[in-house]
């Protein structure tokens, strides 16, 4: 990890409180934390929350951890990879176990996408099952990853010779007792398959990081790949008469889904990282030329909430706009996002008194025929445009349009349907295109 060009690149705060999340004693095998910033924040006396909490956006910006503020959930991405706690049998269902704990659904895709990027000449199965049912919405652990469980992966390397252990695996019967590993090339002096209680109480932080290629595609993705290719049938391991029903459907598709993942993830993963460094690189410039010499943790805040900005795709303009808002202003760094928005709002605060109430007045005219309409089932042109999905950051004007485009409408409607009936059905398609274009 230390070797990381990606990792080195972080704040050394970041850094710290990613040593510091790898640490805790309540962090699932799954990789999964419950956020405490003011608890974390104890440990950094000299730091406040906001820097903490800057940290973290620094780290999830450069995919090291997943943070969902909406559940108060954390995934270190790479932990059950990286930490080789895959090699584990034990370890591993206990995982997989956790991970259906979670609630978030953005930490549920992530640990999913790291569940189908394990080893599955080593793991079985159950983790490629697993992530499909974590994906589905699955909230207790499934039949389905259950029956996984019992296929045992290959006990050899992926260079070994796989046909022999394949014709082994079927012919081996299903045992009751827990399978024992073979040993790692660098076997550890406690290779049972019985690891003891809390093996993660105090991991070792080497490897765990998303952000380098060399983690992300060097190891595992290659390994699937040739370990896939190297095996003449992979499906009769997985279809085989001793395997349970619920496997025998879903392993097919988990090995298949797990190979394709790791083919089509190269390209994605190496153009994500290319557009991380360059978001790095882009913060480091708009802090460095918009605001005044500032101490180091300060310096390394702003960058954290800058990478953040970015990834929402914030024009840069606006972001140097409010560094140099908040350069005038004595207020924390965590105040920096507040501010661009601010900024971004200034054609907006920046009109006339009478302009901006009269953005209001139409803003709550449009909600109250939208609410009659809806209320009413209103499906004349009127009703119709008011209840469609309107243009992003629509003003008074696009407002006011599209409600007098529909008020013609109706009109035109009214009128030329005592003209002439037949003409209905053209005037339908008109209404056709005007949900459209509200649309």
């Amino acid at each position: 990890m230390w070797d990381d060009d990606d990792f080195i690149g972080l704040s050394a705060l970041a850094k710290l409180v990613y040593v510091q999340l790898c640490m805790q004693r309540k962090l699932e095998y799954s990789g999964e934390l419950t956020v405490s910033v003011k608890r974390w924040s104890k440990a950094h006396p000299d730091q406040e929350p906001d820097t903490i909490r800057a940290a973290l956006a620094e780290l999830d910006a450069a995919r090291f951890v997943v943070v969902d503020q909406d559940t108060d959930e954390l995934l270190i991405r790479s932990f059950i990879r990286n930490d080789q706690l895959y090699k584990q049998p034990n370890v591993l269902r206990a995982a997989l176990r956790s991970a259906f704990e979670i609630t978030s659904p953005l930490l549920r895709r992530a640990l999913a996408a790291e569940l189908r990027r394990l080893p599955a000449e080593i793991t079985g199965p159950a983790p490629a099952v697993a992530a499909i049912e974590l994906e589905a919405g699955a909230r207790e652990l499934p039949a389905s990853v259950k029956a996984a469980m019992s296929v045992r992966g290959s006990t050899r390397t992926a260079l070994a010779p796989p046909v022999d252990v394949v014709q082994v695996q079927q012919a081996a019967p299903a045992e009751p007792f827990e399978p024992v590993p073979a040993p790692a090339v660098n076997p550890s002096p406690n290779p049972s398959g019985n690891p003891s209680p809390d093996p993660s109480a105090n991991p070792s932080p080497r490897g765990r990081g998303e952000g380098s290629r060399e983690m992300e595609l060097g190891v595992v993705p290659l390994t699937l790949v040739k370990t896939q290719v190297g095996v003449p049938a992979p499906a009769p391991t997985h279809t085989s008469a001793d395997t349970p029903a619920p496997t025998r459907e879903a392993a097919p598709h988990a090995g298949i889904s797990a190979e394709v993942s790791a083919l089509a993830g190269v390209d994605r993963e190496l153009e994500a990282s290319s557009v991380r460094q360059l978001r790095r690189r882009e913060a480091e410039r708009l802090v460095s030329t918009h605001c005044p010499r500032q101490p180091r943790q300060v310096l390394d805040g702003l960058r954290g909430h800058v990478i953040g900005l970015l990834r929402e795709e914030i024009e840069p303009a606006a972001i140097a706009a409010g560094l140099r808002l908040w350069a005038g202003k004595q207020l924390p760094v965590s105040f920096l996002p507040e501010l661009v928005g601010e900024m971004m709002r200034a054609h907006t605060t920046g009109k006339s008194t009478a302009v901006r109430r009269r953005e209001q007045e139409t803003a709550a005219n449009w909600e109250a025929i939208r609410a009659d309409a809806i209320a009413e089932d209103d499906t004349s042109p009127i009703g119709l445009a008011v209840r469609a999905e309107l243009p992003g950051h629509a003003d008074a004007a696009t407002l006011d349009a599209i409600l007098q485009r529909a008020l013609h409408q109706a009109v035109g409607l009214d009128l030329t349907a005592a003209e002439n009936p037949a003409d209905e059905t053209a005037h339908d398609s008109a209404d056709d295109v005007l949900t459209g274009a509200a649309a």
